[in-house]
């Protein structure tokens, strides 16, 4: 087109904005702009590493990962610079006061750089993957970072007071401005610093200051190139909110045996490139790096891979990754030695996923046949009882919470166990109750706009009996608001009582219990029922009363349940594990709708219904509940289904015809029920 008018950045050539981008006027119209241009046709392969694999996080740790694969070695870059070929001394000496912090210090001094624009072939490859283009010297530095993986930093060398440099900690706390132009505070003993005779230079392993870096009046270059401790970059990065390349490589693991020859690498280009002169290379190595000693043995490695390989074939694998092997007499065992740099390959079974990885995850056949363990534990103790049990809450949508043990003056002061020291009058005794600070929770979260609420609690309440202390322990569920959130395919009806009752039947299920259910006189709740078991309440569950919830000013009703995990734990631990096979023959179900007094619970119907036969009856299930138009002045109707089943042989109609009739006897006998449709 001869109208169009456009700067290089828009074209996603360049930076550049200022002007428009001319082109020859020699050029015909329908000319390929790519061809105009001569540009070079190239692919961006973006690489998403795990936090692990910080070893793959150059060229050249892709390429080393690639070449195993392929069985072969990967090449370092050419380095056309003789590092004996290094005389002159390197006039700035470097002192580390911390060597466990900075276990490796590599320099070299550059003398004579021009500071200019990079070449275009530099330039290229840098945007290609996203770097800015600075100068010359920057962008080596960047350029041999994500070539080798090892960061570096460029000092303009006459600008070091007192030609000289120390890394250390600061004696005391002070800011100090990065490169990006923010203030930082530093803390004394915790962040190393890379200083010069007088200030401190830049945040070692993490970022430069405004004035450690080179300019285009830069002379002379002192180069570092270091392995930084990664504990001391990581939490010195997250303290500041720094998250540089540099911090990103160190804070993970960086090899320490690449600074010599990532600085040789780097001396080597800003000679080609800036003109200057490179020093001897000074490497101050203050600490060893031996390889991790791994023993791998071949059967269990195939055992977990699910295939069997050779050992040939394990060991020309682990040679491909650069893993020293070493037989061991017993014709079973390798004896590893695993490069520093894999800081994830430290145990056998780390070995063991490198050699799956290396030989192909789907070069290993579907087996005919996977043995499994039942996933079944009987726990010995209550704790981790309770953690299981938490987790069946937790998988079913309920949130667990913890509220404080400490609370201020209570109606049952006689009973409250007080403390002796308290901080506070809202903390000056031990809660004798669980409810209120479930009940503190709900307001809580109501005031933020959650109302549909299903919370629980482990925990304990304390009570004076005479001279004595009692500590009891308890689970809490409360459920308040909507059954399940808005959606136009779920009925979002309003818990109710029926909610916890659920809740109390999967409870009897999970701990085996046979417990009769009746109704409570539990003083906090309008109605509920409670769940009795040899004589023992274990568990109590209803309405919160009207004038509570009132009181904590919360709009929806609360359905709240108590359990006493004591006597529960203690049935549960008594109690041995039975399995049972699956029925072979089918169960007959069959409904039964009756009128009868609202006075009467549902419970009282189980224990009248079961009584008509034990062993054939398997189950019995409220379907629907109705009080309403059509239905006598304090009665109910229920719609009950019985579920029978016999273990020896298949249910003929005729028996389940008997066993309905005789349940009918018993609830019009009984209950003064009226069985309808019948």
């Amino acid at each position: 087109s001869m109208g169009m008018i456009c700067a290089e950045d828009e074209l996603g050539l360049g930076p550049e904005h200022e002007g428009i981008m001319v082109l020859d006027a020699g050029l015909e119209v329908g000319t390929s702009f790519k061809e105009s241009l001569q540009t070079e046709e190239d692919y961006v392969i973006e690489i998403d590493l795990t936090p692990n694999r910080i070893d793959a996080a150059s060229h050249y740790g892709v390429a080393r990962d690639l070449a195993a694969y392929m069985r072969t070695r990967a090449r370092l870059p050419q380095i056309s610079l003789d590092p004996a070929r290094l005389t002159r001394p390197n006039p700035i000496p470097v002192t580390v006061e911390n060597p466990e912090l900075c276990k490796r210090y590599v320099s070299v001094y550059i003398e004579g750089v021009q500071v200019t624009d990079s070449p275009e072939w530099m330039q290229k490859r840098l945007k290609a993957i996203g770097l800015r283009p600075i100068n010359n010297i920057v962008d080596i530095t960047n350029y041999v970072l994500m070539e080798l993986g090892q960061p570096m930093h460029a000092f303009d060398a006459d600008q070091l007071q007192g030609g000289q440099i120390i890394v250390k900690t600061l004696p005391k706390d002070q800011p100090f401005i990065t490169l990006d132009e923010q203030e930082r505070q530093l803390l004394a003993g915790q962040d190393l610093m890379i200083c010069d005779a007088e200030r401190p230079l830049c945040i070692g392993g993490i970022m430069g200051g405004i004035n450690s870096g080179v300019t285009h009046n830069t002379r002379n270059v002192f180069l570092e190139v270091a392995y930084f401790d990664p504990g001391t970059v990581r939490r010195t990065s997250k303290r500041l909110g720094i998250n540089s390349d540099s911090s990103f490589r160190y804070e993970r693991g960086a090899d320490p045996n690449m600074p010599p020859l990532a600085a040789l690498r780097a001396a080597s280009l800003m000679a080609e490139i800036t003109g200057g002169t490179p020093s001897q290379i000074v490497d101050l190595k203050l600490s060893d790096f031996p390889p991790y000693e791994v023993d791998l043995s071949i059967q269990h490695t195939n055992r977990l891979i699910g295939k069997e390989l050779s050992k040939a074939e394990i060991v020309e694998i682990l040679s491909a990754l650069e893993i020293k092997v070493e037989e061991r007499p017993d014709g079973d065992t390798l004896h590893l030695q695993v490069p520093p740099y894999r800081v994830d390959v430290q145990r056998p079974q780390d070995v063991i996923e490198e050699v799956l990885r290396v030989h192909g995850y789907n070069q290993v056949e579907v087996p005919s046949r996977l043995n499994a363990s039942i996933n079944f534990r009987q726990y010995k103790d209550r704790f981790g009882l309770r953690s299981r049990y938490a987790d069946y809450l937790s998988a079913n949508g309920y949130y667990e919470i913890l509220t404080n043990s400490l609370v201020g003056p209570q109606e049952d002061a006689k009973e409250a166990v007080k403390m002796v020291n308290p901080l506070s009058e809202e903390q000056s005794s031990l809660r004798t109750n669980m409810l209120p600070g479930m009940l503190e929770v709900i307001r809580y979260n109501q005031n933020r706009q959650e109302e549909d609420l299903a919370l629980y609690e482990f925990g304990k309440t304390y009570h004076k009996r005479g001279e004595d202390y009692e500590e009891r322990e308890w689970l809490t569920l409360a459920v308040t608001g909507r059954r399940h959130p808005k959606h136009w395919q779920i009925d979002n009806g309003k818990v109710s009582l029926f909610t916890l009752t659920k809740e109390a039947e999967r409870l009897q299920r999970w701990f085996r219990l046979d417990a009769k259910v009746r109704e409570t006189q539990y003083p906090d709740f309008d109605y509920g029922l409670e769940l009795v078991h040899q004589g023992r309440v274990l568990a109590r569950y209803g309405k919160v009363k009207s004038a509570l919830t009132q009181a904590y000013d919360i709009r929806n009703e609360v359905f709240f349940m108590l359990i006493d995990l004591q006597p529960l734990l203690e049935h549960y631990f008594q109690t041995a594990i039975t399995f049972e096979p699956i029925p072979m023959f089918p169960a007959i179900r069959r409904d039964i709708s009756l009128l009868i007094d609202r006075s009467v619970s549902f419970a009282q119907i189980q224990q009248v219904i079961q009584q008509a036969n034990p062993r054939l009856i398997r189950a019995i299930e409220l379907h629907d509940v109705y009080k309403g138009k059509g239905i006598p002045q304090g009665k109910k109707s229920y719609l009950v289904s019985i579920l029978l089943r016999d273990d020896k042989k298949t249910l003929e109609d005729a028996t389940a015809d008997k066993v309905c009739t005789r349940v009918y006897q018993l609830l019009e006998k009984q209950l003064g029920a009226e069985i309808r449709g019948n």
